[in-house]
């Protein structure tokens, strides 16, 4: 079973494309289910959520917005009480602009190793219309995690992400507190914590396609920088 997470923040317009693009991806890879997690939105995106899932598919609601990390933390614990240790974990943005056709390199790569990310760092065509000062900023926030972390990783604060959840059941008894971050810094936490473990992790390149956004990115480019630097002043008590 693939179980798909995706935490949701005012993505109201953009859900059913997003959701019949996603569909149409997974459905020659397997069973799957998506999980969605309306993270307090304050426009329509519950009723839509509601609207667009099937009998397979599962949506939980945290009725005020408390950032991705507590979302995320949501959807994996949602998930490790269902899932089987074969099945995996694929985790995206809500706002459409993965490029699913990277899944199936993704799939082959969990087959390897436990975590597979999609790396925008590895394609030299990995940005679609992003500004050259988010693309600063993103970079320079990557570089100074993974150096101070000792992380090889290009691409550390992506959703989109492919997990064994055989890992995720190996993080989630060794950090009982699986997320502690709420913002977009949990992404850089739950790699940290899978190297920790020891976790074989791969890279493969993909795209964002940020003209498929409705509406402006949820992520703060001063809040996120200012998280990456609290986060690695703390990091001696997950060792």
């Amino acid at each position: 079973m693939i179980w798909v997470l995706i935490p949701v923040f005012n993505e109201a317009a953009g859900i059913p494309s997003m959701l019949e693009e996603l569909r149409e991806s997974l459905i020659s890879h397997g069973a799957f289910s998506l999980v969605l997690v309306d993270d307090g939105s304050t426009d329509h995106s519950k009723e839509v959520i509601q609207n667009s899932l099937s009998n397979s598919d599962y949506s939980i609601h945290l009725g005020q917005n408390m950032g991705p990390g507590s979302a995320f933390l949501a959807g994996f614990e949602f998930i490790l009480k269902l899932a089987e240790n074969k099945d995996s974990i694929l985790t995206l943005e809500g706002d459409g602009t993965a490029d699913l056709s990277s899944l199936s390199e993704m799939f082959i790569a969990l087959k390897t190793y436990d975590l597979v990310l999609a790396s925008v760092y590895l394609n030299t065509n990995g940005f679609s219309k992003t500004s050259a000062w988010r693309m600063f900023v993103s970079k320079m926030a990557n570089g100074i995690s993974r150096n101070y972390l000792g992380l090889p990783q290009k691409t550390l604060t992506s959703f989109y992400r492919l997990w064994s959840v055989e890992l995720m059941r190996k993080m989630r008894f060794r950090f009982p507190n699986l997320i502690e971050e709420q913002g977009f810094i949990c992404q850089v936490e739950l790699l940290y914590k899978a190297k920790l473990v020891n976790a074989h992790i791969v890279e493969i390149p993909t795209r964002v396609f940020s003209d498929k956004r409705i509406g402006k990115s949820k992520m703060k480019l001063l809040k996120t920088a200012i998280s990456h630097l609290r986060f690695l002043s703390k990091i001696n008590k997950f060792k």
